[in-house]
């Protein structure tokens, strides 16, 4: 006979999860900082929300859906006039507050991406406790907690995080659909829905449970309330990204060419020479072997399968799960540009997923509570340590950063300076302070660069050489003895250590913190040279 858990242990043990999660994602919590591109896709966030002026809220970006960028604008300017009625001093503007000095921002939206992050990390409990039981909910709170992706990605201001906090509290109402079918059930769960869809375009896949939901019930209510829902989730999605309508032409042509052609007939436009395979097999094969871990993914995956089988007899909580996770991975399916993040909404539904099959086997094979409990920890062992071992990291310097000072330190503002590409991800943060700066072309040669070097002789030019794996900031391997015979090398930062394993990178983000491999590397960043050319 199984014995239930009781409320008070499940909440004590879910308090546990939240605290070590929340450690795992406040440590490094500064990284990169002042330099607002070290996680790209961050400073978009800020810089387009601190572009909007009081006749001007056309956010002429719309690779994102708008909610975040109206939200970000009201962030900050409660934030300046709290700082000044605290201090007493003159209001300051958001964009000239964030020209000054962007660090408060970062770091202030981080943390409520954080906050984000551990409020799916509850949802996700409370959606396990009700559809399966409060273990399913405990295991997936802690499978959640200690992955990779989203450990990592939580600390960012990353619009995957909030998108998986609606996307898994509409599942939550969805089953409330189910369970009772209330107005405010459908109402609750259309909002959520068509927050999720405003959050990220891919996230309107939340819809699908709610769909289920519904058709699951043994007598289904009126439509009208299904349509209800759908009608507000709609609505939502519509009034918060306003100029999807408003300025129809533009959005249309950047959704596609930004998103369709890329995602699925071109691949990512930066790495025209990056060829990978679509993500029906590279998301199974690395985004969720390094985003869950693979221990984490093969329980999963069996969890996938059981639920299917569960589904087909009539288990309503697996259905309402599969029905986000295989419309989900359908459309990542026919990705080109397999970005590992892509996946984080996936991520808390097959840890759900996972969570019941390791309860449903300890049910079926009398398997003790302890020994549950250590199995779950040792299948979270491989993701939490990377964890652990990239939050170390993310604490020390960047090379960029480092690279930075010492420019501010010993080039003249009037400095001229050369890089060896047009790709600024690598570059160091003051780069943008040297108005007198060129880059070669995208795919230079070696001899081409060895002539750009030939005819900056005697003039007083600086030559910034980034180099690294990824390929932003890949240059043909002659360059550095060209330089060393050319040039002379005034500082140099190499952030690589032998070592047995490479560091492992995903090869689509311009992040240059590894998944893996860390014992390859002393600090984030690129190997940054800065050469006199004599």
């Amino acid at each position: 006979m199984r014995i239930a858990m009781k409320p008070r242990t499940a909440a004590i043990l879910l308090f546990i999860i939240l605290v070590l999660s929340a450690a795992l994602r406040l440590w490094g919590i500064g990284y990169g900082l002042p330099c607002s591109y070290c996680r790209p896709d961050e400073d978009r966030l800020l810089s387009t929300a601190a572009r909007f002026t009081a006749g001007d809220l056309n956010p002429r970006y719309f690779i994102w859906p708008s909610l975040f960028f109206y939200l970000a604008r009201g962030g900050m300017e409660a934030g300046e006039t709290a700082r000044a009625l605290l201090r007493g001093s003159e209001r300051i503007s958001p964009p000239a507050a964030l020209a000054a000095d962007p660090a408060p921002y970062y770091r202030a939206f981080r943390m409520t991406f954080v906050v984000f992050s551990l409020l799916t990390i509850i949802a996700l409990y409370r959606l396990g406790a009700s559809a399966f039981s409060p273990e399913a909910g405990l295991l997936a709170a802690l499978f959640l907690g200690l992955s990779f992706l989203h450990g990592r990605d939580s600390r960012f201001a990353m619009l995957d995080i909030p998108a998986a906090l609606f996307t898994v509290t509409a599942a939550g109402r969805s089953w409330s659909v189910f369970r009772r079918g209330r107005r405010a059930d459908y109402l609750w769960a259309g909002l959520l829905c068509g927050l999720a869809a405003a959050t990220k375009y891919y996230a309107a896949a939340a819809v699908f449970p709610l769909f289920a939901a519904h058709f699951s019930r043994p007598r289904p209510r009126s439509f009208r309330r299904l349509l209800a829902a759908a009608a507000l989730a709609a609505l939502v999605f519509a009034a918060s990204s306003p100029y999807l309508w408003l300025d129809f032409r533009s959005a249309t042509r950047e959704i596609a060419g930004g998103i369709l052609a890329p995602q699925f007939v071109s691949g990512f436009h930066l790495l025209p020479g990056l060829t990978t395979p679509r993500g029906w097999f590279y998301h199974p094969w690395f985004s969720l072997r390094y985003g869950l871990g693979l221990p984490l993914e093969i329980l999963a995956l069996a969890g996938a399968a059981y639920g299917i089988v569960r589904a087909l007899n009539g288990d309503v909580g697996a259905r309402l799960l599969l029905w986000f996770a295989i419309p989900f991975f359908a459309l990542l399916a026919f990705q080109k540009s397999c970005f590992l993040r892509y996946t984080t909404l996936l991520v808390p539904f097959l840890c759900l997923l996972a969570g019941r099959a390791l309860t449903a086997a300890q049910a079926r094979w009398k398997i003790s509570g302890s020994l549950v409990a250590l199995l779950a920890l040792a299948i979270s062992a491989e993701p939490a340590s990377r964890l652990v071992r990239l939050d170390a990291l993310l604490s020390r310097r960047d090379t960029r950063v480092l690279a930075s000072e010492w420019m501010v330190e010993n080039l003249p503002p009037g400095s001229p300076l050369l890089f060896a590409h047009p790709l600024i991800f690598g570059r160091p943060l003051a780069a943008s302070l040297y108005p007198n700066r060129v880059a070669l072309p995208e795919g230079a040669k070696a001899e081409e660069m060895a002539a750009a070097i030939a005819r900056l002789r005697h003039q007083g030019w600086f030559f910034i050489l980034d180099e690294h794996p990824l390929s932003y900031s890949r240059v043909p391997p002659e360059v550095r003895g060209i330089l060393e015979r050319e040039a002379q090398a005034v500082f140099t930062v190499d952030p690589f250590l032998p070592s047995v394993r490479a560091p492992v990178y995903d090869p689509f983000d311009a992040f240059y913190v590894p998944l893996d491999g860390f014992e390859g590397v002393s600090r984030p960043g690129p190997n940054i040279r800065i050469y006199w050319i004599k």
